[in-house]
């Protein structure tokens, strides 16, 4: 082929468009040109630590809500992600002063999802004037902008709030969220996979045509998936490339494939709009199974990321202060409920329990990031993946030594050796400057940082 495709190559058909992954046919033939194409297309900005690595650095952070259960908590970690070894470190003796009291008395729960990404004390108030800060994902997502469809995701599985009172005089706009373009704006966030997959991957980028939306309805209803709208287009992508980059498609097209299978799935038993399940109203779209919308929302988020729509995501397990129950796990009592569980040890077990499930939920993502091949190297290798919370006793509401867990970036230089110890009281906000230098954001200082942490 004497003339690369065009990076920006998307599928058409019948006002349907796909975009797809980065294709061998993309890049110059020539070595040298092909070098260049790369450093351009994905040095985050020049100077970066995984510029060199000639793949676009990425970040997710994946929130854990309630704490956890410390006396249980390392022997759940090392059961549940030995098979990732040398993939990730435990981060010890990193804390959250901000989120402490501060005269302010009750809601470590909202003063927790506020700050987890801030690093930022949140005024207290449940009116429309709250203020936080920045969080560290939008910083990046400012720095990166333009260089993909969208600067940033964020994700949950409960959704959205930015009114009323949800914790001892906070906003529920602290509670549920940790991602905040502006001290007084949270971002909000997706938790209906439906919603996310035709947002993500049925409509065209800016300016492009778009699938009609009824049209989209009627697909979805006579449960027709978009790639068989998309059949010609890709049958005439394929003539034009290699047998590698056909194998790529192949395995694309797969992936997404299933996705929607599973969201339908999902879909059948959901319920209508206008019913209502434990008091709660279950949009259409998202799974009455928690655990399988847990699961499509973060494999979706890996599309994202292997597709380059997006560098930067955030996932909230939950709410801050989420009393969801969890019958799938035998646990009937709510999860805020069982965090209290004042020493009680069937209540700790059923804590641990919930605590084991949220670590199954970030392990399957380090294996599917793991197992994505992106530029030739795995997908979690420029990837910093973050998981954890900013409380950690959930009995006790402490916010020293946190449950933090970082896992990839291999190839933005992060060296992972089952530990990282750091000086007791140091700032979680100092590895925040570790990973906004690692993704080419050049920062000193961000919340209350005292410096950097060397990882």
């Amino acid at each position: 082929m004497t003339h690369p495709l065009s990076r920006r190559t998307v599928l058409r058909g019948a006002g349907a468009v796909l975009a797809l992954p980065l294709l061998e046919a993309m890049i110059p033939t020539h070595s040298f040109l092909k070098s260049a194409a790369a450093a351009l297309v994905n040095a985050p900005v020049a100077g970066a630590a995984g510029a060199a690595a000639g793949a676009p650095a990425r970040m997710m952070f994946v929130f854990l809500p309630n704490g956890v259960e410390p006396t249980m908590w390392s022997q759940t970690l090392q059961s549940v992600l030995g098979d990732h070894a040398g993939h990730y470190s435990v981060m010890r003796g990193l804390c959250h002063r901000n989120a402490e009291a501060q005269l302010d008395g009750p809601g470590d729960h909202a003063r927790s999802a506020a700050c987890f990404l801030t690093g930022v004390h949140p005024k207290k108030t449940s009116g429309g004037d709250i203020t936080a800060g920045v969080s560290v994902d939008q910083v990046a997502a400012r720095a990166l902008s333009g260089r993909t469809q969208f600067d940033s995701l964020e994700l949950g599985g409960e959704s959205t709030m930015t009114a009323g009172d949800c914790d001892s005089g906070y906003s529920c706009a602290y509670s549920a969220n940790i991602s905040w373009r502006g001290a007084q704006t949270p971002s909000g966030k997706d938790h209906d996979p439906r919603v996310l997959f035709e947002r993500l991957f049925s409509v065209g980028s800016p300016g492009s045509s778009r699938e009609d939306s009824q049209a989209r309805q009627r697909r979805i209803a006579l449960r027709r998936s978009i790639l068989d709208a998309l059949s010609p287009s890709t049958a005439a992508l394929r003539a034009r490339v290699g047998e590698s980059d056909r194998r790529k498609i192949d395995e694309y097209m797969d992936g997404l494939r299933e996705l929607e299978k599973r969201i339908e799935m999902a879909e059948r038993f959901a319920k209508a709009p206008s019913s209502a399940h434990g008091g709660i109203v279950m949009p259409t779209g998202s799974p009455p199974d928690y655990t399988a919308r847990i699961d499509l929302l973060a494999d979706l988020a890996a599309l994202a990321l292997q597709t380059d729509r997006t560098r930067v995501i955030t996932l909230m397990l939950a709410n801050e202060g989420s009393n969801r129950s969890f019958p799938e796990l035998g646990v009937a009592d709510g999860h805020h409920e069982v965090s209290h569980h004042g020493e009680q040890a069937e209540k700790k077990e059923k804590f641990a329990k919930i605590n084991r499930w949220q670590v199954e939920r970030f392990a399957r993502l380090i294996t599917k990031l793991r197992a994505t091949e992106v530029d030739g190297a795995p997908l979690l290798d420029s990837t910093m993946l973050l998981f954890g919370g900013a409380i950690a006793d959930g009995n006790r509401h402490n916010h020293d030594d946190l449950p933090i867990v970082l896992a990839g970036g291999r190839s933005l230089g992060i060296n992972h050796f089952g530990e990282h110890i750091a000086r007791a009281g140091t700032p979680l906000c100092n590895l925040y400057v570790s990973m906004l230098n690692r993704v080419g954001v050049p920062s000193e200082r961000f919340g209350d940082s005292t410096g950097t942490l060397v990882v």
